[in-house]
């Protein structure tokens, strides 16, 4: 088992330093201490099971706990079977696996949170129902004392006190007042939230800074924070092949550890002699045996 240890460090921490440098030692432990309890676990049964064959004298070994044990812990199986190599490089594959899992995944949150900055930072609800309040003040009956206006720069109505008016607004802010308007903007900063102001700009698109009430053209703010949002998405993708490629791991090494074990099972050959007694006379009697 030391070796194994030896080899999946060796192997398998290369490969971490290699393709996920920024990964803590203590992000990826924490992914695999589980499964490091649980070889531990599956040492002692090694132990215990070698202890009764060597009773028995039996050499053979079970494939259904080998393959047992690489379906929980990728390469113990073949250990089990004595294949410290294969042990060894299953157990490389895992934590490689992790590694990748760990680091994009860690990307993904960090590109994330730009994203959600550059969409507090860029877009405005005050702008939003302001343009609400545009596109219904003369259809809708409102009662003009309950908004405090103010006129920007471009000529545009701003709501000072938007945040007093936006339950009021909330009714109008539909399809049956405006053009595509056919959602409704969460209360709180929700992940729906962060993908409607981006994914839906007829309604959403003249929060931006850089918007126009009077324009519906998608601004180069949000095709920014679009394409933020597909850079997160791309990361959490690749950080799903490292899963992936972990499961597919455990399902491969449980099948080779099978037949790994079988081939352990069919080199336990013994040699015999014994001297028979056969027709009155005493003969030397050679044979060999197979362990299946």
């Amino acid at each position: 088992m030391k070796m194994i240890l030896i080899i999946c460090l060796g192997i398998g921490l290369s490969q971490f330093s290699n393709a996920a440098d920024n990964v803590s030692l203590e992000d990826l432990n924490t992914v695999l201490i589980r499964r490091t309890e649980l070889a531990m676990q599956l040492e002692e049964n090694l132990q215990q099971e070698s202890q009764e064959a060597e009773g028995n004298g039996g050499q053979t070994k079970s494939v259904t706990r080998s393959v047992i044990y690489s379906a929980v812990v990728p390469g113990l199986g073949q250990a089990y079977a004595k294949s410290y190599i294969k042990a060894g490089l299953f157990a490389a594959v895992e934590i490689t696996a992790w590694a990748v899992n760990i680091h994009y995944d860690k990307l993904g949150d960090d590109k994330n949170a730009e994203y959600e900055r550059f969409g507090d930072q860029n877009w405005s609800e005050q702008r939003y129902w302001s343009y609400v309040y545009d596109q219904v003040k003369a259809e809708a009956d409102l009662d003009p004392s309950m908004f405090d206006i103010q006129l920007n720069e471009k000529n545009e109505p701003i709501i000072q006190n938007w945040r007093e008016v936006e339950d009021d607004l909330q009714e109008y802010a539909s399809s049956g007042y405006i053009t595509g308007f056919t959602h409704t903007l969460p209360e709180t900063k929700t992940q729906q939230y962060y993908e409607m102001i981006g994914k839906y700009p007829l309604q959403f698109g003249r929060g931006w800074v850089d918007a126009s009430f009077f324009d519906n053209k998608v601004t180069e703010k949000n095709i920014r924070y679009t394409n933020l949002s597909k850079d997160a998405e791309n990361l959490y993708d690749k950080a799903g092949y490292g899963s992936m490629a972990a499961l597919i791991n455990h399902l491969i090494s449980a099948v080779d550890a099978g037949f790994t074990t079988r081939r352990y099972n069919r080199r336990q050959m013994r040699f015999s002699y014994e001297n028979r007694k056969y027709n009155g006379e005493y003969v030397n009697m050679f044979g060999m045996t197979f362990a299946w």
